[in-house]
């Protein structure tokens, strides 16, 4: 069984390569993808439509689903403070309960560019080592401002080979799955063409990991999103 964390409900885009196929997947999202201080009526709408998402476009996909962000009442935006050895254990606790072997954990990769990604892939990484398989990351900002930037889009300096995918099926799921999220319109606004053009023209190929550190520039420090200083020290932190 693949494993999925993902920050919010949408980060399935970047790794759909991975999940067009029959294995057997388990997907945890990892916060409830609405912003603190949000109303009832904006998470409710939020919610309703991942779930849509998810049995429309996912479930197919021999895949079950876990709502842990929205289960533990985790807002987008602020997953790094949930980083702890309780909540590690009770994510754990969930995969194994689904009594079947895990083969690896597919998530977002630490990269600057969300703090939600960043934490994901912290997670990631540490529920990989206690589960004793191996943590791919991808990509997923556009690295359209190099020498402002410090994170790149599905196409990685790695040393890996690339990932072999089916372009088209990819293209029309993404496409898709885009449409669906129509609360994240913005969103899809500033990264679907990216995405897009990753998928129908570049290599695809798992991000090599980046230490948990600085990244320098930030670019969600840079949107005033979060500190990084505080971020990484909640990653880092042994609670």
């Amino acid at each position: 069984m693949k494993v999925f964390l993902l920050a919010h409900q949408d980060d399935e885009v970047f790794l759909l390569p991975h999940i067009l196929n029959s294995e057997q997947k388990l997907f945890i999202y990892l916060t409830n993808g609405v912003s603190e201080g949000s109303s009832r009526l904006k998470l409710d709408k939020r919610t309703a439509e991942a779930k849509v998402v998810f049995h429309k476009h996912l479930s197919g996909f021999n895949a079950q689903v876990i709502w842990w962000g929205l289960e533990n009442s985790v807002p987008e935006g602020v997953l790094h403070k949930f980083v702890s050895k309780e909540s590690l254990t009770n994510i754990e606790r969930m995969i194994r309960s689904q009594g079947e072997k895990v083969t690896q954990i597919i998530t977002t990769t630490f990269e600057g560019a969300h703090q939600d990604h960043d934490a994901a892939a912290v997670i990631s990484r540490k529920l990989a080592k206690a589960l004793q398989v191996n943590c791919v990351e991808m990509s997923t900002y556009p690295q359209w401002f190099s020498k402002f930037y410090s994170f790149k889009v599905l196409n990685p300096s790695s040393a890996d080979e690339g990932f072999e995918f089916a372009r088209i099926r990819t293209l029309a799921l993404a496409l898709k799955i885009m449409a669906g999220y129509k609360t994240q319109r913005s969103t899809w606004l500033g990264l679907g063409s990216a995405t897009l053009g990753a998928f129908a023209f570049r290599e695809y190929r798992s991000s090599k990991p980046a230490p948990i550190a600085e990244l320098l520039p930030c670019f969600y420090e840079f949107r005033g999103r979060a500190l990084q200083s505080e971020v990484i020290q909640c990653l880092t932190s042994d609670k």
